[in-house]
This record gives structure tokens, C-alpha cells and sequence, in this order.
């Protein structure tokens, strides 16, 4: 792991390191979790205890550990009933240009995926995993958080673009033939994500899609006053 700087709890700080590692949803050993934290196998084991005890990493019958279900009670404030309303809207935009939406969030240097949707429809789309994880550089999610951002000289050009238009549209950048639309999303207190649509290039009209998009993330969009509950 890379070090890091600053006055900071150390043992907490290397229990978040271990929870982060584990997001990803695949179960893995303390010796596994030991090598990729760069942590001692008794420090890493004393950890997972404790979360263990709060139910915040659970071990399988193989004896790894992945998350628990007490992360659910931690996370309820901020995404709780308001995860079902997402989940609607996105549905609603899924079936509406007959591919797969997604809510996603910055984290560190990365996009994470929390909340995806697939058409109702027979329609051939693109499946998309929640906790899916993407660089903050590369990938429409990515470059529509950042345009949220003050410009900066050695910004790519789409970010701009998003500025000036409400979306960014990358293709083939995360996967092969697949375009990305994505909206920024601005949450409460300054917090920010996006709204997207995955599909195969050529298959959609990129101006609707990308219009549904927009609208969607301005529908997403809460008042500074207001927070997600999900």
C-alpha cells in the first residue's frame, strides 16, 4: 500500500485499508490481506477480529473474509430508502434508451460503481456489476466528476466539454466497443457522483442517449439542504 502523510489514527487507518481491499467483493485470507497491505499477518488478524465482532467483514466457510452485513447498518444514512428511489430513476432511464444505467461515486483516484440497472426489455445491453472500478482519468464517470472540479491546464478536453454541456461521452476506453454517457451528479454538502448508460457503439442514437443522461443527473441532483438516504 502506498504510504500515506499526515496525523491520522493508525489503527483505524490500516482497518480502512483492510475494508477497502475486501470492496472489491472476493473473499480472501488474512495472509492475503496481509500481503496487500504490506501489513504484519498479526496486525492484519487482530483487525479482522475486531471487524469481525462488529459484523463489518464476516468469514466463509473457507475460512476467508469478505464484508459483513453490518456495513448495511453504517451506510444506511447515506444512500437507506433513497437506494430504492435511485434504483427506480435509473430504471427509468435504463428502459427509456434500452441500456444499462449506473450511479457511481469518487473514491481516492478511482470511480466506483454502487448502483446499476439493466432494461426490462428482451433488447440485447451490457451487463455492469455494482462495485465495478474504474481510473478517475479514464471513462466518461470519471471525466464528468472531474468537470465538476475548477479546470486545470493538463485536464483532457472532454472535461471541459462537460462543463459546457452537462455530459461526456468516451468509447471504447474502459472496454472495447462500448460507448459510456455520463452526467455529474452534485449530492448535499458538496458531494459528487454521476449518472451513466453503457451499450454497444453504433447501437444507440449518442444525442438522445446522451440527453436522457443529462436530464436523469439533474433529477438525481439534490438540493445543498437535502441528503440521500438510501
Amino acid at each position: 500500500m502506498e504510504a500515506k502523510s499526515g496525523v491520522r489514527a493508525q489503527t483505524l487507518d490500516r482497518a480502512l485499508d483492510v475494508l477497502d481491499i475486501l470492496a472489491d467483493g472476493q473473499a480472501r485470507s488474512s495472509q492475503d490481506l496481509a500481503a496487500a497491505t504490506g501489513l504484519h499477518r498479526s496486525i492484519v488478524y487482530r483487525i479482522l477480529r475486531t471487524l469481525e465482532d462488529r459484523e463489518l467483514v464476516r468469514r466463509t466457510a473457507e475460512g476467508r473474509y469478505t464484508m459483513g452485513l453490518g456495513l448495511l447498518v453504517l451506510t444506511r444514512t447515506v444512500l437507506g430508502d433513497a437506494q430504492a428511489q435511485m434504483h427506480d430513476v435509473l430504471g427509468e432511464l435504463a428502459n427509456s434508451v434500452a441500456a444499462t444505467a449506473f450511479f457511481a461515486v469518487p473514491r481516492g483516484g478511482q470511480v466506483v460503481t454502487v448502483v446499476t440497472v439493466e432494461p426490462d426489455r428482451d433488447r440485447a445491453h451490457v451487463a455492469y456489476r455494482p462495485w465495478t472500478r474504474a481510473p478517475m482519468d479514464r471513462g466518461a464517470c470519471g471525466l464528468a466528476i472531474q468537470s465538476t472540479r475548477p479546470a486545470r491546464p493538463d485536464e483532457r478536453p472532454e472535461v471541459g466539454w462537460a462543463r459546457q454541456t452537462g455530459y461526456v461521452r468516451t468509447v471504447g476506453e474502459l472496454h472495447a466497443g462500448l460507448t459510456e454517457i455520463a452526467a455529474p451528479v452534485r449530492l448535499a454538502q458538496g458531494a459528487v457522483g454521476c449518472v451513466a448508460v453503457v451499450f454497444v457503439a453504433g447501437d444507440l442514437s449518442d444525442e438522445k442517449v446522451a440527453e436522457s443522461v443529462r436530464r436523469t443527473a439533474i433529477r438525481l441532483t439534490r438540493p445543498p439542504d437535502e441528503v440521500w438516504e438510501i
